[in-house]
């Protein structure tokens, strides 16, 4: 073989070689797209097929969709996973701001799973608003830090109190307002927000937690995990004007959550 004729078929091999997806990222577009059908645990599996920052960090993804659709079997222990995983992206990427969010999502869900002496024993509401605002110091800007100090404010004023553990109803409502802001459109912020004054029940939170599913009811859902957490708030906003309902149904979730 001549010294052209090589160079050549080398030149064709590269050629082809982009036109070929890598296990990795076979996997990952399989995953997200499993998980966009809302087959979770199948895309679960998938993502971990290849365990590089991009597909750990879907699997703490899928894992999320999980526990907030309330499929997981064992929403603590998909928590703790999820922690796992992002912790292992960070160690491979430090600078990777997607599994710094991850990481601060499943300390959340970590922490609500729990029981209120294991949370105060455990330190957990300290290490969730750790977790967050290392995820805000690293991707300054990102509306979804607010997001989540939003969920963190308003998820110890409905378990605690106002006041309790530096927790304030009025700074939760201020932080998810400009989650909400920055991201009209997010299905999930605004379902999020809604459902965390429903549960306040307090009649004073309603008429804010309407507007809210008020907007939703505008926003075009892309998945399936879009489209089954807007169902079940179009469901509540059905009843907003029936107390007893409303509570009814929010509880049931709630118990879902917590159990």
């Amino acid at each position: 073989m001549s010294y052209m004729t090589g160079m050549k078929t080398l030149a064709l091999s590269l050629l082809a070689s982009l036109f070929v997806a890598s296990p990795a990222l076979a996997s990952v577009s399989e995953a997200r797209s499993l998980l966009d059908e809302g087959r979770y645990a199948e895309a679960r599996v998938a993502a971990l097929e290849e365990r590089s920052v991009e597909s750990l960090n879907l699997a703490a993804e899928i894992m999320g969709a999980e526990i907030m659709l309330m499929t997981a079997e064992d929403a603590k222990d998909m928590a703790k996973d999820g922690m796992k995983l992002a912790s292992e992206a960070l160690e491979r990427d430090p600078s990777n701001t997607e599994a710094r969010f991850l990481y601060a999502l499943h300390t959340g869900f970590r922490t609500r799973a729990s029981s209120p002496l294991g949370i105060v024993m455990g330190g957990w509401i300290g290490k969730t608003k750790d977790a967050i605002e290392s995820f805000a110091a690293a991707a300054p800007g990102d509306p979804r830090a607010d997001a989540l100090r939003g969920a963190w404010h308003l998820g110890i004023v409905r378990a605690a109190g106002d006041g309790k553990f530096d927790a304030s109803l009025s700074e939760g409502m201020a932080r998810y307002d400009a989650a909400v802001a920055a991201m009209p459109d997010d299905v999930t912020v605004l379902s999020n927000y809604a459902f965390s004054l429903i549960v306040m029940d307090d009649p004073a939170l309603l008429p804010r937690a309407k507007e809210l599913m008020e907007e939703l009811r505008g926003v075009e859902a892309t998945d399936a995990f879009e489209r089954e957490t807007k169902a079940r708030m179009m469901a509540l906003l059905a009843v907003v004007d029936q107390p007893e309902e409303l509570r009814s149904q929010a509880k049931a979730l709630l118990n879902t959550q917590e159990e």
